[in-house]
């Protein structure tokens, strides 16, 4: 999808990426990206997993991620999602964060589920930088909630995975981790794994063809299959052993139409507006959107899309003249 038709079609792409997250979110969907990702579940069945170690309900774009609001807004909430988050509230969220319970030790740790859905190899900047910073936020905001002073033993080991839906033809369906390892420069002294491995980062980016990995090809599926709702729900109950329930059934029929919806009105609308105008008028209408979205302001909306230098001003005067910025 080119910049101008993203722009045209924004508000069903956050409708969109609001009921991706609500799917991912079901219990029976983290169970299988848990025992696949995360080295402390892969002995255990997905049934356990889902009914024994994940913590009460997954939080929805609810838990800010800058300093002074994590803890705040984490508090507040009880565990239980009842309201839809929002890109229009100015505060940029985890997408899905919930707790689980290590077997055997009963120690919690702290997961971030995220979909990134850029359709670009760089948006402007580098994705995976990104996960680390969400993760780094994840153990230094547990100060004052999980620990106090210097007991900080106390830290919850932290993951945060990225699904990157619609990654490059070379990067798709690949999985990477990124981790703390001790490198022994001199001695034998080994520290215990436990003191370091604090902070795990995964990229997971699915491709469009199909995989002999189980983990990718279910979210290809959901993800990124052109299938009906009934028919998604009875490749996951057949081939993954996943039932969904009536209304898990209607939050993934919800997605896949407007999945629908985005792509179409998107193509039908761009080409009404006339994409042949060019990437000029591509720019002009994805900084309006990126500003209405994100509440940047044009200067940031303005590298994100990497707008050369020497065309900055003129993209001002567009926008003042129209309205979009005070003088």
């Amino acid at each position: 999808m080119s910049l101008l038709e993203e722009a045209l079609c924004g508000d069903k792409n956050a409708a969109y990426d609001q009921a991706a997250k609500k799917v991912l979110s079901q219990k029976k969907i983290l169970a299988f990206i848990l025992k696949r990702m995360v080295e402390e579940f892969k002995d255990e069945s997905v049934q356990d997993i889902m009914t024994k170690y994940i913590e009460g309900t997954p939080l929805i774009s609810q838990v800010p991620v800058h300093p002074d609001e994590t803890n705040l807004e984490y508090e507040r909430i009880q565990g239980n999602n009842t309201e839809d988050g929002s890109i229009s509230e100015g505060m940029v969220r985890y997408d899905i964060l919930f707790q689980a319970l290590v077997p055997k030790t009963k120690e919690p740790i702290m997961l971030i589920i995220n979909i990134e859905a850029q359709g670009r190899a760089n948006p402007g900047y580098s994705i995976l930088k990104r996960a680390t910073y969400y993760a780094s936020r994840m153990v230094s905001s547990q100060r004052g909630r999980d620990f106090y002073g210097d007991d900080y033993d106390k830290i919850k080991k932290v993951y945060t995975i990225w699904i990157c839906m619609n990654a490059p033809k070379d990067m798709g369906n690949s999985i990477n981790r990124y981790r703390m390892t001790e490198e022994r420069l001199h001695g034998k002294y080994h520290a215990e794994q436990w003191q370091y491995n604090l902070l795990n980062v995964v990229m997971l980016y699915l491709g469009n063809r199909k995989t002999q990995d189980k983990l990718i090809e279910m979210l290809r599926i959901i993800f990124k299959e052109k299938a009906s709702a009934l028919v998604k729900k009875r490749q996951l109950e057949e081939e993954y052993g996943i039932r969904l329930t009536e209304d898990e059934t209607k939050e993934l029929s919800k997605m896949c139409n407007l999945s629908e919806g985005v792509y179409d009105e998107g193509v039908s609308e761009g080409i009404s507006q006339g994409i042949s105008q060019g990437i000029s008028l591509e720019r002009e209408a994805s900084l309006r959107n990126l500003m209405k979205n994100t509440g940047w302001p044009l200067e940031k909306a303005m590298q994100m899309l990497n707008i050369p230098s020497e065309e900055e001003a003129r993209y001002k005067e567009i926008l003042k003249k129209e309205g979009e910025l005070s003088s």
